[in-house]
């Protein structure tokens, strides 16, 4: 009998909160709408002020409330953040909201500013010429791609000055791990990297100096040469011994392989010391062309000598 009492109430419950969370839902609404405009109206006077910071924080608040500002806001604000982040020397934003921005509106107005904002930024993320180089690359490569897209930018400037920068920072990353093989004994894959650096990077270094460095390492490549073949010969070694121990000619096969492969090592290395020589030997007829019978030309000289011997 108490049945139809209960179910009365439960309806009622129901029903009266039903009534609350729709009266609250047009009040949390206004509550977003209020949001979006002071975050959007704050970002703009901040902006305005030069605290570029706290006007990117504004700004990325806004945009947290992305439903509640109209198609134009959201544009403007998207651009303003790209440029608070740069002015605020957050470069890493300035790529992530640049490239955003690019994404969305590639044919706005203010799309050649952002891309010019991006290239520069990508050059300001690149860490110093030790280390990895994968960002300088990239933004040589879309200021070429900006360059071309507006040839006439009023940007062009700004954005050279910037190519030139990552071509540093990229010549003189070669450059490092040149004089890394070099210090670590390995004049082959040195004078392969200074060779990088005299044919891609010409205005950043003394010709004479990393022409030097060039032909020295390979005069001395025979050295390393002959450590390589040791080792490979030492293996070669090892190989034929376990040839004699194992009984399946699965086995056999394979180490016979293994011998064979390390055998045209061998070859390869010897190809590698004839080839660095006949270049070496080419490269000091151009140095003495060009720079004469300097102190370095005499050096160079001595260690062609050690080799011929």
């Amino acid at each position: 009998m108490e049945r139809g009492p209960k179910l009365l109430q439960t309806a009622f419950l129901i029903a009266f909160f039903g009534l609350i969370l729709s009266s609250c839902a047009p009040k949390s609404e206004e509550r977003r709408q209020q949001y979006a405009k002071e975050f959007y109206t704050e970002g703009l006077r901040e902006y305005r002020k030069g605290d570029y910071k706290e006007a990117k924080a504004k700004f990325e608040k806004a945009l947290s409330y992305l439903e509640q500002l109209t198609p134009e806001q959201i544009k403007e604000v998207k651009f303003l953040l790209v440029k608070s982040a740069f002015l605020a020397k957050n470069y890493v934003d300035a790529v992530v909201y640049a490239e955003d921005f690019l994404s969305n509106y590639p044919g706005s107005p203010e799309a050649e500013e952002v891309f010019s904002i991006l290239v520069i930024s990508l050059v300001k993320v690149a860490p110093d010429p030790y280390r990895d180089q994968t960002y300088t690359i990239e933004a040589i490569s879309r200021a070429k791609e900006f360059l071309e897209k507006y040839p006439n930018s009023r940007f062009r400037g700004k954005v050279e000055e910037a190519i030139d920068e990552a071509r540093r920072k990229l010549a003189y990353h070669y450059y490092y791990i040149a004089k890394f093989y070099e210090d670590y004994g390995y004049p082959y894959n040195a004078a392969v990297r200074y060779r990088e650096v005299l044919i891609n990077f010409p205005d950043y270094f003394s010709d004479e100096r990393i022409t030097y460095a060039y032909l020295k390492n390979l005069l001395l490549t025979p050295k390393q040469v002959k450590e390589e073949k040791e080792k490979i010969q030492r293996l070669i070694e090892k190989a034929q011994e376990n040839l004699r121990k194992v009984k399946s000619e699965e086995e056999k096969l394979a180490i016979k392989n293994r011998i064979e492969f390390l055998k045209k090592e061998i070859e390869r290395w010897e190809r590698i010391k004839e080839e660095a020589l006949k270049e070496a030997e080419e490269g000091l007829k151009k140095y003495k062309e060009v720079y004469g019978e300097t102190l370095l030309y005499k050096e160079l000289l001595k260690l062609r000598e050690r080799w011929r011997s």
